[in-house]
């Protein structure tokens, strides 16, 4: 097992491919419709979402960190300000929601204390009329 960090191969992409993740991400994600902008055809979709996956994830992940900044900033509002606002709870929760996927809100951390107790088993004696086994260990 090699735990040296890996360097990711990026693979290249077709026009067709990133003008397909382009309309994907401003259309909100709506799969069919961006594969039908890009002129891919209908039965085309599973394949584009399989094919396509690790890429809609790394974007996805990019799309989340850049609106870590929103969030933070949000909570921050959400606190200083005086008078609550309506909605101010759900976006509180949506905030520290994104702030905890991309890995900035509330740490734990696990504490593993293992004591490893090393034993030695004990075996009945052999039958001496079993003869099952040719091999006889002698201790």
């Amino acid at each position: 097992m090699n735990l040296l960090p890996q360097q990711k191969k990026t693979r290249q992409l077709t026009d067709q491919q990133q003008q397909f993740l382009s309309i994907l991400f401003e259309n909100g994600g709506n799969v069919t419709a961006a594969a039908l902008d890009a002129g891919y055809s209908r039965g085309s979709v599973a394949w584009l979402k399989d094919t396509l996956s690790d890429e809609i994830v790394e974007r996805t992940k990019s799309l989340l960190a850049t609106n870590a900044l929103r969030a933070a900033t949000r909570l921050v509002n959400t606190i200083d300000n005086p008078l609550p606002e309506r909605g101010d709870e759900l976006r509180f929760r949506a905030a520290e929601s994104l702030l905890n996927r991309v890995g900035l809100a509330k740490q734990e951390t696990i504490n593993h204390n293992v004591q490893a107790v090393h034993g030695v088993v004990l075996l009945p004696p052999k039958d001496s009329n079993d003869t099952d086994s040719g091999v006889i260990i002698d201790g």
